[in-house]
């Protein structure tokens, strides 16, 4: 693992609650690598090591590939392979092809399937955390999940139901649940396959004025009147404001009501079974695999590059990986 540089001026390629991503390189070869530093709490040196466990456990073509863990006066590393993009910053530059959607999601799905064959839950699979990386001998694309900070093995002890990211947690986290399992990943691959089709996650609320401005402006301007909002900070309470609106959403929501906006039945039937709210009913990452929308168009699903992804001159747009809830403009790309 010496054979990897950190410098701490290199570029940046994201940061978050555990650490930070700076692009590194191989000593002798020049190889461009991902880097990961990690904060220096005691808590997360098991942070990071449950984290690379993992990553070696579940090692797949469609999961990020962890290079080594090192730790040296400098600090505690994590090396990854460097990345081409992320999902989040080309879908928020146009809409996908029928095409790429359908090649994105066969491979996030082959991911998850994988990962939850090992009995390993991601915890919070968003659009910022599927990596995309151009594949030139095959002259194709792949898809890879990426920050594994809150995956957890299953088990029966319960687990905290404050993961992932708001719009894209299930409705079993959002109403409390402490034991839940692989569904939840399979409903966030599903709000991911919803923003593609769609152009925006239909339980995306962080817009909306009644929570996002109003109610956190209320809950700050009472924090500095010594009012705790019912024992609660103010962000937890702006939290728990998002997560009732979300839950509305998904009161409101049906697939069907997508149809005018969907040309392909199968697309919807898959989205229906992918968001469905009850978590005993939700398809699980390797029956959706079988569903029509794949096995009757499969020469269509990893032969293409994303056009979003290529420069004018050809090449793809420079790397970057996400941790936590980084996500530089694609402006900077």
């Amino acid at each position: 693992m010496a054979d990897y540089v950190w410098a701490s001026d290199a570029r940046l390629l994201g940061a978050g609650g555990d650490g930070e991503v700076r692009v590194g390189f191989h000593r002798e070869t020049g190889d461009k690598v991902a880097m990961k530093k990690m904060y220096e709490h005691e808590y997360l040196y098991d942070a990071i090591i449950n984290e690379s466990e993992i990553l070696e456990e579940v090692a797949h073509d469609n999961v990020v590939n962890l290079l080594g863990l090192t730790c040296n006066n400098q600090g505690t590393f994590m090396v990854m392979e460097l990345m081409d993009g992320s999902l989040g910053d080309v879908i928020s530059s146009r809409k996908l092809g029928e095409h790429d959607i359908r090649a994105v999601m066969r491979q996030i799905l082959e991911g998850l399937a994988w990962i939850h064959a090992h009995r390993v839950v991601h915890q919070d699979v968003k659009t910022s955390n599927v990596l995309v990386k151009r594949d030139g001998e095959k002259n194709k694309f792949v898809v890879k999940l990426a920050d594994f900070a809150a995956a957890r093995r299953l088990r029966t002890r319960p687990w905290s139901n404050k993961v992932g990211t708001l719009t894209f947690n299930a409705p079993e986290l959002l109403k409390g649940a402490t034991s839940f399992g692989t569904a939840i990943d399979v409903w966030g691959a599903g709000c991911i396959f919803a923003e593609m089709l769609l152009g925006s996650n239909p339980f995306d609320v962080t817009d909306e004025e009644d929570w996002d401005s109003f109610d956190c402006f209320v809950a700050d301007f009472a924090k500095k009147l010594g009012i705790d909002g019912c024992g609660m900070g103010y962000q937890d309470w702006c939290r728990e404001r998002a997560r009732e609106r979300i839950l509305e959403k998904m009161a409101r929501w049906k697939a069907e009501d997508v149809r005018s906006r969907i040309k392909d039945p199968d697309a919807v039937e898959l989205l229906k079974r992918m968001l469905a709210i009850d978590p005993a009913r939700r398809i699980s990452a390797q029956d959706a695999l079988k569903m029509p929308y794949f096995q009757e168009k499969a020469e269509d699903t990893a032969r293409r590059v994303l056009p979003t992804m290529m420069t004018a001159s050809g090449n793809l747009r420079p790397a970057w990986i996400k941790i936590n809830n980084a996500a530089p403009s694609i402006a900077t790309m």
